[in-house]
């Protein structure tokens, strides 16, 4: 079979988090991965357009995506037009929001609907459509039957370790490589080592996905992986990497012992760094440049709020001992709609005290499916995908809309740059990678630039507003 996986894009404005990040699309790749058996592309829309000439030149069999909450209307796009193309294609959507919200994707144009991790479910899929055998004993799949009608084969989560896959194709992005990047790491070769999350955050949509399990896979077939790294630089994609001490410690062991030269960066919980601080000093010594923080909130009350399962004193240990080993720290905060002008300021004063290397300021958001989602649907005051970005408000705010914008920009002006320039001193950023990060920062603290995304203030509400009008 011919099989066509396709990274879906959409314009996420001037203050979208492309500006600091694209990675690669490893779903894409590792699903590949598993159907190494047949003729099959990868598609990164972000970069390249031609879907179209695509169709028609490599003439697929079957045609997959994936999405995120704001990527959903550019994944129906791709469908659509892949339908429109030849009705014959087999079309399928995975990924977060599909699963966390199947019902979005149960269209005309939708032959399929993969839940939980593609690995578990697009092999078998893939079988079924080739031989033509009937799709309901396909595991993890809604699909569309001869009448229109979508059934429901179930969702489970099968206990399996991470080893069980082979190593991501990257060799079919390779063309699009040099458009990755993370921050100022470009190109950028990304890595997941595990999955899930055991902890139970509102705003988080991880381990609704895996049903609150986790797997990992080996120090072995992780090391494996980095010995034929192409890039420099490598971001482990886990959502809490230091989540299995003896396992990273190990792997520490082996990249020193192998003599890989690489540089990393990761994701961290606070409470993981402090219990083992002398694994962030281990990886320091062998590569690490930055890690990735979700803070959060500056206050034990503002993790309550979001059931963070952690508290303000872990996270100033972990940045002292961060700071303490040379690592660069991008703290990320949530920023409450229903914050008032102090709030913002003492935020500020925070990042700035604890010399936070890069910032990033989300804004809170009941992502579909997940069960900040359940808990505030009533108050939403959209439902446009486009602005579930964590950078919009798509609840109501205590300050009036514009205000609330100011404030969120204002967070990212005057910005600590000792801070940055230390790393400069250190020969772990060149001064034109520090201009780079200081541009990112200007773009984001215009408030004029949160506007047109906004559901209400911008293009969206107009459109919402103008229908409502009509009707």
């Amino acid at each position: 079979m011919r099989i066509l996986l396709v990274q879906p894009d959409y314009n996420p404005g001037p203050v979208g988090y492309r500006a600091v990040a694209m990675p690669e699309p490893l779903a894409l790749e590792l699903l590949a991965a598993m159907v190494g058996e047949h003729e099959v592309r990868i598609l990164d829309l972000r970069v390249d357009p031609s879907l179209d000439e695509l169709l028609a030149s490599f003439a697929p069999d079957l045609v997959a995506t994936t999405a995120l909450t704001p990527e959903v209307y550019a994944a129906r796009d791709v469908l659509k037009n892949v339908k429109a193309h030849s009705p014959d294609i087999f079309t399928t959507v995975g990924g977060y929001h599909a699963t966390l919200m199947p019902a979005d994707f149960q269209l005309p144009y939708v032959d399929a609907v993969c839940l939980g991790e593609g690995e578990f479910v697009f092999a078998d899929l893939v079988r079924a459509v080739e031989r033509g055998r009937d799709l309901a004993q396909v595991p993890n799949l809604i699909w569309r039957t001869p009448d229109g009608s979508f059934t429901h084969n179930g969702w489970t989560v099968p206990p399996a370790d991470g080893d069980f896959m082979p190593h991501a194709r990257r060799d079919l992005v390779a063309r699009y490589r040099a458009e990755y990047y993370w921050l100022y790491d470009k190109p950028h070769m990304a890595v997941t080592t595990g999955r899930g999350c055991p902890y139970r955050c509102n705003f988080c949509s991880v381990w609704e996905f895996f049903q609150g399990r986790t797997r990992q896979m080996s120090a072995a077939y992780v090391v494996d992986e980095l010995r034929a790294a192409k890039a420099r630089h490598v971001s482990f994609m886990d959502d809490n990497f230091l989540l299995n001490a003896r396992r990273e410690d190990e792997m520490a062991d082996r990249i020193k012992a192998e003599g890989i030269q690489l540089t990393y960066g990761m994701e961290c919980r606070t409470d993981s760094i402090v219990r083992h601080p002398e694994l962030i000093e281990k990886w320091a010594g062998i590569g690490l440049e930055c890690v990735l923080l979700g803070l959060e909130g500056i206050s034990d009350d503002a993790l309550v709020n979001v059931n963070k399962s952690n508290t303000a004193q872990t996270n100033n240990e972990a940045i002292r001992i961060l700071h303490a080993n040379g690592v660069m720290i991008w703290g990320a905060f949530i920023v409450d709609p229903d914050w008032t002008a102090d709030r913002f300021k003492a935020l500020h004063d925070y990042a700035y005290e604890k010399k936070i290397t890069h910032v990033q300021f989300s804004v809170l958001t009941p992502f579909p499916g997940t069960e900040l989602y359940r808990q505030r649907r009533d108050e939403l005051v959209t439902d446009d995908y486009t602005c579930f970005d964590a950078v919009h408000a798509v609840l109501p705010t205590r300050l009036p809309r514009e205000e609330f914008y100011r404030h969120l920009a204002s967070l990212y002006l005057r910005p600590n740059i000792g801070a940055v320039y230390q790393y400069l001193d250190r020969g772990r950023l060149t001064l034109e990678q520090i201009r780079y990060g200081q541009r990112i920062y200007k773009q984001f603290g215009r408030w004029e630039n949160y506007i047109d995304g906004d559901p209400i203030l911008g293009a969206a509400g107009r459109a919402a507003a103008t229908d409502t009008a009509a009707k």
